[in-house]
């Protein structure tokens, strides 16, 4: 039987970051390979319930860790705003120190993690492989957001709400370009030394299916392992 528990750690900063494990048993040796399963929203949490991309994994044999960074939903005002305009940054860090409290433990092979999730957890998948290049051992991204900067413009372009929601999210297209391609996947793609897995629905009306692509050639131009995998007829929430 699988076994979910709550494995919750101190960030650098002293704050309390929640998240779950899933091993195939409560049993399972040590020393697991890991994948890493980043929510989306980015305000979304992820809970003890089940989980059927967790479960799944668990039972082919694989660690999952599910960290609740900050920007999620659920451990207060304070602690979701404190994700606004942290993207790739200490909503990034508290993954990767989550991942290192892990293999400080023990309880994870460090030369087998993989990093993996859907919308903004696709981003932080890709974020995952081009800031801490050296942490995993391969990167998937579904429906993941992968060029910041056009993400702003597309917003721009929508509605003035729209435009204000991915400004309180990620930064405001002129003023903070250089900080915002700092952190955006598809501007950082030489630096990816692991392969990547890109999944997008052609219909994903969300996040369009072209982050994907522009992903795909800015790997492919860096010379990078990548391989996209395209759904036809799908949506953002497969």
């Amino acid at each position: 039987t699988l076994a979910r528990t709550e494995f919750d750690y101190a960030a650098p900063d002293g704050t309390t970051i929640h998240g779950y494990l899933t091993k195939p048993s409560a049993q399972a040796a040590e020393n697991l390979p890991l994948i890493v399963l980043a929510h989306g929203g980015p305000a979304n949490r992820d809970t003890q319930a089940f989980d059927w991309w967790a479960s799944f994994y668990a039972a082919n044999g694989y660690a999952v860790y599910q960290p609740n960074f900050r920007g999620s939903s659920g451990y207060g005002y304070d602690f979701r705003t404190a994700g606004r305009r942290q993207w790739g940054r200490l909503m990034q860090d508290d993954i990767t120190n989550g991942v290192r409290a892990l293999i400080k433990e023990g309880a994870v092979d460090p030369a087998r993690i993989c990093i993996a999730g859907a919308s903004y957890g696709g981003y932080a998948a890709l974020a995952g492989a081009t800031l801490t290049p050296d942490l995993y051992a391969c990167s998937i991204s579904v429906n993941g957001l992968t060029d910041l900067m056009a993400v702003l413009g597309e917003g721009a372009r929508s509605s003035e709400y729209s435009l204000a929601y991915w400004q309180t999210q990620i930064g405001d297209r002129f003023k903070d370009e250089s900080a915002i391609k700092a952190v955006s996947p598809v501007e950082q793609a030489d630096k990816v030394r692991v392969p990547i897995l890109l999944i997008h629905g052609k219909d994903d009306t969300v996040v369009p299916y072209s982050q994907s692509k522009r992903m795909e050639g800015a790997l492919e131009r860096a010379g990078k392992t990548v391989k996209l995998i395209t759904l036809n007829g799908e949506d953002h929430w497969l």
